[in-house]
């Protein structure tokens, strides 16, 4: 689903300088790609969603901040367990599989990463993950 088709604005933010880092280029486009599709996919008509690349001396970082419709606080704490879908997510998308997430995670663990994640029901999601240099 495009950004486009769903007259949403993507808007990417990055450092003028970005290191080379190590890392299964398959597995990470993966990743970037199931976070910016879910913002999308949850996300009204006429909103932005933005993508931001950072870099510290230390991590990398990636984020896709959306203002879609987030997820319960009730139901954060399993959101990246196998098979978990927040339960405004099934009634917008019921073909969802659960697992994008779960395999996100798992990724980013196996890099030696963290996830980062924040939400408010309503008010849209932050999904992203730092990876140390």
């Amino acid at each position: 689903q495009s950004a486009l088709s769903r007259h949403i604005t993507l808007q990417y933010e990055r450092p003028q300088q970005f290191p080379l880092i190590q890392v299964d280029e398959s597995k990470i486009r993966q990743v970037m790609m199931n976070f910016i599709d879910n913002a999308l996919y949850y996300s009204p008509p006429e909103t932005t969603v933005k993508v931001l690349l950072m870099s510290t001396k230390n991590a990398v970082e990636f984020r896709v901040v959306d203002h879609g419709i987030g997820v319960p606080a009730s139901e954060q704490h399993r959101l990246f367990s196998k098979f978990a879908r927040a339960s405004n997510a099934k009634k917008q998308r019921p073909d969802g599989t659960g697992i994008g997430l779960f395999m996100a995670k798992k990724v980013i663990v196996a890099l030696g990463g963290v996830i980062i994640f924040q939400s408010k029901e309503g008010q849209g999601s932050t999904f992203g993950f730092r990876l140390n240099r």
